[in-house]
């Protein structure tokens, strides 16, 4: 799993070669198990997006790093999602929702505990990560001249069908700004639906992950919309572990620090509500078993061994990032 998550974070780059950060050196992330059971329709998640809401608007969220910056300044064209250096800075749960990452995750994903198929409660995501992006961000700054198709049934219906209502030509950018950020709520994921954000046609676009069986991998880039299957229509239980793949970063290092003391408490880790979890199970596992299971690489990940800092072949950021890891996880001074 570290060696698909290095493969997978591979995919981004910085633009600051000097920025204290390793997509090479993964660390753990603890997330939560999902057990969908056959005609399940309460965990029936809509299109959204990990990582916070509003503070993709915020100058003290995502602009702390100028992450959307090439879109505010109307050249959507150039904003790359991949760029890694710009999120350093980024505050992705000012509002510190349950649930809300508080950890830099480059993706989301889950390792599937079962066979699940197109409507078995499995997961659909949206490809058109750029552009989808740009609208979203954008969509609050605009209205439309023309309302829905007086011959529709449904608002629904109007929007889905009135190519007038769609026309390029009936959108024009608000004079006076609205404090309505369409599906932004504070503490909460960013929400998307064919009713607010209309040309994304989630309807249609929204795709399935192909079937997947017990051991396969599914990962999806952190400003992806995805949903889940409304109703579980299969006959067997649609069972995940999410499992992001997380960069070391300062922020991340600060998040292990944190997850450690949960773990060897054994109590959910900090980004997912609280309780007693394992912490007073019989033969749960801990640190002094850890190595045995998952070797160095498995504890570094954990945060429960020290860093080679002093590898050969580092480049200036990984070598700076993993020294300040090792002194923040408390190796050494």
């Amino acid at each position: 799993m570290l060696k698909t998550h290095q493969f997978l974070m591979s995919y981004w780059h910085s633009l600051n070669p000097h920025a204290p950060l390793s997509t090479q050196h993964p660390i753990s992330y603890a997330d939560r198990l999902r057990m969908r059971l056959p005609g399940d329709a309460k965990f029936a998640l809509g299109p959204h997006v990990d990582g916070g809401s509003v503070e993709r608007w915020d100058e003290n969220g995502y602009g702390l790093g100028k992450v959307y910056d090439s879109i505010w300044k109307g050249k959507w064209e150039d904003f790359d999602p991949w760029e890694a250096s710009c999120r350093l800075p980024v505050v992705s749960d000012l509002h510190q929702g349950v649930g809300a990452a508080s950890a830099f995750r480059m993706f989301q994903g889950w390792l599937s505990l079962s066979t699940t198929g197109a409507f078995e409660g499995t997961l659909l995501v949206n490809p058109l990560l750029a552009k989808a992006t740009a609208y979203y961000l954008l969509r609050p700054f605009f209205s439309p001249k023309r309302g829905v198709d007086p011959g529709a049934q449904t608002a629904s219906e109007a929007i889905t069908n009135s190519e007038d209502f769609l026309a390029s030509d009936n959108w024009v950018m608000d004079s006076t700004p609205s404090p309505w950020v369409h599906g932004a709520t504070p503490g909460h994921g960013q929400e998307l639906s064919h009713l607010l954000h209309p040309h994304l046609n989630l309807q249609k676009s929204m795709i399935h992950m192909p079937t997947v069986r017990p051991g396969d991998y599914v990962a999806w880039h952190c400003d992806t919309i995805h949903s889940v299957d409304k109703t579980h229509a299969g006959k067997a239980d649609s069972s995940v572990l999410y499992i992001p793949a997380c960069p070391m970063t300062e922020d991340n290092a600060n998040y292990l620090v944190r997850q450690r003391e949960n773990f060897l408490k054994g109590t959910p880790s900090p980004d997912f509500g609280g309780g007693i979890g394992e912490s007073e199970h019989v033969g749960r596992i801990k640190a002094e078993d850890l190595h045995g299971l998952v070797g160095d690489e498995g504890c570094r990940a954990m945060g429960l061994m020290e860093w080679e800092s002093d590898a050969a072949g580092l480049t200036p950021g990984q070598r700076v990032i993993l020294d300040r890891a090792n002194k923040i996880l408390g190796f050494y001074d």
